[in-house]
């Protein structure tokens, strides 16, 4: 492995602190950083130098004398080039793809663009975005794992998926986050399992038009020909599947 002044994680949460864990068997010093407690995040990052900067649940976007003077990885919750960008667990499962992952990628001055290190893939079946996510990040860690024991070398990509390179931004939402009636059973119960983040709920719940009015959908329940959403006034709207 490179020789590196010095090893940061950055970020938030359970798959940052077990990569701290395993930097830790490697290096003497390593620091955890979270973003949201700096004052200047520019100022701190650019006067790093000849670092090792590991990025885990971090939205910060590293600006380029820091990128070009450090040895930076990204954790991203999709097989890149797919859904770059933020919720990509979300948006794999609206979009009906069938295989979702994960990849650990050298960062450049895009989003989600630099060079692919490693990748694994996880099988969406049924999945919840909330189910989705929490694989997605107990693959990171085990693939950080096999990169760090592999010295930071490129790892062979996920050879089964391909896909456009498109950006989610923060603001976009499937569809607005609306359901669309006219839509067929299949799309409305990807829509929902999309919504349902569980505890990581950084975005808005789903709505639905009825009765005239947009109401929130609190919970929903989905069997082979009927969805029942509970809608945040308390009533049940039952969709039938239509043949």
């Amino acid at each position: 492995m490179e020789k590196f002044s010095d090893a940061y994680v950055v970020g938030d949460g359970r798959v940052a602190l077990q990569c701290e864990q395993i930097l830790n068997d490697h290096f003497d010093n390593v620091k955890l950083i979270k973003v949201d407690e700096l004052n200047n995040k520019d100022d701190f990052f650019n006067a790093i130098k000849g670092a090792l900067i590991i990025s885990a649940n971090n939205l910060y976007i590293f600006k380029p004398p820091c990128v070009k003077n450090n040895f930076i990885i990204n954790y991203h919750n999709s097989l890149l080039p797919a859904h770059r960008g933020v919720n990509a667990h979300v948006w794999a499962i609206f979009c009906g793809d069938e295989i979702a992952g994960i990849t650990w990628h050298r960062v450049d001055c895009g989003i989600d663009t630099g060079e692919i290190l490693i990748q694994k893939e996880i099988k969406i079946n049924q999945m919840s975005a909330c189910e989705l996510l929490l694989a997605q990040h107990k693959m990171a860690v085990l693939a950080f794992d096999e990169l760090i024991k592999n010295r930071l070398k490129k790892i062979k990509n996920a050879s089964s998926f391909n896909a456009r390179s498109e950006l989610h931004k923060k603001s976009d939402l499937p569809n607005n986050a609306e359901l669309n009636l006219s839509w067929n059973f299949d799309k409305k119960q990807r829509f929902l399992r999309a919504f349902n983040v569980g505890v990581f709920r950084q975005i808005p719940y789903a709505k639905v038009k009825y009765k005239g009015k947009m109401l929130e959908i609190i919970y929903y329940e989905i069997d082979n020909k009927s969805i029942n959403l509970t809608l945040k006034n308390g009533e049940i709207l039952r969709l039938k599947e239509q043949k």
